[in-house]
C-alpha cells in the first residue's frame, strides 16, 4: 500500500471511510482481493512473499501497511515481509498497541503500520523516533513517508476527503479522488532519495510509469457503519481494462463511534 486516507470515528453514521492505493512493479505476482480460507480475512496477496497491504478481518479489525521510502533500494532477503505485519495483527486476538509495541523493527525494512482492534487504532513505524501511538478520532493519510506528511498527493487526498464527508460516502467519489494522475510541481516534491525523475512520477496519486513497469496496480475504497455494515469496492489495474469487485458484510462485533 503507497497511498492510504482515512476519516477515524469523524461521523456517528459512518465511524470507518478509507481509500488507498497500492503501487507496484507490475511483473510482481498478486491475487487481488479474496476471503483468505479458514481465517475470515479478506485481503489481496503478495504472491512472492506471501503478505498483503491491507487486511480486513470479518469481525471489523483492520490493519494496512506502508513501506517507508528511503532511496530504492531493494529490502534484504533476510528480512522479514513486512506485508506479513497485517496478517499477523489479524490472526491473534491481542490488542493493537500491545501488538505493536511487541514488534521487533531490526528484523523488517522500512514500515508504516495502521492497526485497529474495535477499541483503538494505533500507528507505527519503525523509521519514526517515536513509540507507537493511539490515535484520536480525525482525518489521516499516509504514504511512504511520516503520518499525514506535508506531500502533494497525501494534503490532496485529505483535502479531498475533507470535502466529502458531509454526505454518505460513495465508492465513486473515493475512487475518483484515489486516481488523481496530475504529478507535483518540483518545488513542492520530498526527498525520499531518489531521482528527480522517480521523485515526479511517485508524487501523483495514481502512478503510471511505464518505462519503469510500475504503477498503481489497485484501488480500494471501503466505509463501515455503526452497525457494522461493511462496503468495499477494489479497483485493479493489471489488464487495459480496469476491473471491479465488492465485497459486503456485516462485522460480527461492530466498530462504534467514541
Amino acid at each position: 500500500m503507497c497511498l492510504i486516507v482515512f476519516a477515524h470515528q469523524l461521523n456517528t453514521d459512518y465511524p470507518l471511510i478509507m481509500a488507498a492505493n497500492r503501487d507496484e512493479f507490475r511483473q510482481r505476482s498478486t491475487q487481488n482481493m479474496f476471503w483468505w480460507p479458514n481465517i475470515d480475512i479478506l485481503a489481496g496477496k503478495d504472491l512472492e512473499a506471501g503478505g498483503t497491504w491491507l487486511a480486513l478481518h470479518q469481525d471489523g479489525r483492520w490493519a494496512a501497511v506502508t513501506n517507508f521510502r528511503r532511496g530504492l533500494k531493494s529490502p534484504s532477503p533476510a528480512l522479514y515481509s513486512r506485508g506479513h505485519l497485517a496478517l499477523d495483527f489479524l490472526n491473534q486476538k491481542g490488542p493493537a498497541l500491545a501488538f505493536a509495541q511487541a514488534l521487533k523493527s531490526a528484523h523488517l525494512a522500512g514500515y508504516n503500520l495502521l492497526l485497529w482492534d474495535h477499541q483503538e487504532l494505533v500507528f507505527c513505524s519503525n523509521e519514526q523516533p517515536t513509540e507507537p501511538q493511539v490515535l484520536d478520532p480525525g482525518l489521516y493519510a499516509l504514504s511512504n513517508g511520516t503520518l499525514n506528511s506535508d506531500w502533494p498527493k497525501v494534503n490532496h487526498v485529505k483535502d479531498q476527503l475533507q470535502q466529502s464527508l458531509s454526505q454518505p460516502p460513495q465508492h465513486s467519489r473515493l475512487q475518483t479522488m484515489m486516481q488523481h494522475p496530475t504529478p507535483a510541481p518540483d518545488h513542492l516534491l520530498p526527498q525520499t532519495g531518489i531521482s528527480l525523475h522517480w521523485e515526479r512520477r511517485l508524487s501523483a496519486c495514481f502512478i503510471d510509469a511505464p518505462e519503469y513497469d510500475y504503477g498503481t496496480r489497485t484501488c480500494i475504497s471501503l466505509w463501515r457503519d455503526r452497525w457494522g455494515n461493511t462496503d468495499v469496492q477494489e479497483s485493479c489495474f493489471d489488464t487495459s481494462t480496469p476491473k471491479q469487485q465488492n465485497f459486503h458484510w456485516t462485522a460480527k462485533m461492530p466498530c462504534t463511534t467514541a
